[in-house]
């Protein structure tokens, strides 16, 4: 098979020297040229050298770069691009497809689903995993199941605000505050996608760009 030469930008350099390894062993004609912390780093590793057929590229990187800025920046170097990322936020994931990335892939996948999805990049096709279609499902209306004041609240409580404090932050009774949690969560139940807890409630907001992927909030009762 002809031998593809792949690249990837990653915080995470044991994940990175893992897949490097497996898929040596699986597929021995993709040959990883370079990998980096970030986007500019790997172009600076590669001036002058010829681009990387495909570069896996993580949506969040500790630079706090922007997924459409380094898609961007790979694709004018003339590297194809696949997203490799740990959780599924549509949001970001939905920005590097409109940026020109060819697919989403989770890094949960086995080795040889990575190994065929770079083969299909360098082709020119767009991956066709569940993590693509369900990015490319997202709009700015990713959350028109809830009302402005519903988002609102979720926003507060997910970051980790007790329920008592949404409700005096937003002028309204603790009560009012409870009957939005509920109706939250019933709309995310309708939906298929349960979030009974507050930490459940945290990976919907990231993941419907509500609120960004930072520490998760610390575990308290769900109506505290």
């Amino acid at each position: 098979m002809t031998t593809l030469r792949i690249a990837a930008v990653d915080d995470h350099p044991a994940l990175l020297a893992g897949l490097q390894l497996e898929l040596a062993r699986l597929e021995p004609s993709l040959e990883f040229v370079a990998t980096a912390p970030t986007v500019p780093d790997l172009l600076f590793q590669l001036e002058g050298a010829v681009p990387p057929d495909v570069v896996l590229l993580d949506l969040r990187l500790g630079d706090g770069s922007r997924p459409a800025g380094n898609v961007a920046a790979l694709l004018a170097a003339g590297s194809r691009v696949l997203v490799y990322t740990e959780g599924r936020e549509h949001t970001p994931a939905l920005e590097a497809l409109q940026a020109g990335a060819q697919g989403v892939l989770l890094k949960d996948r086995p080795v040889a689903t990575v190994a065929e999805a770079l083969r299909a990049v360098a082709a020119g096709d767009t991956v066709p995993s569940a993590e693509t279609a369900a990015a490319l499902q997202v709009d700015e209306t990713l959350t028109s199941h809830l009302s402005p004041q519903e988002r609102r609240v979720l926003e507060l409580y997910a970051g980790g605000m007790p329920a008592r404090s949404v409700a005096l932050r937003l002028g309204v009774t603790l009560e009012t505050a409870k009957s939005y949690l509920k109706r939250i969560r019933a709309k995310y139940a309708a939906l298929d996608r349960p979030a009974y807890t507050r930490m459940e409630l945290y990976r919907r907001a990231v993941e419907d760009g509500v609120l960004a992927p930072l520490t998760p909030p610390a575990t308290r009762g769900p109506e505290d």
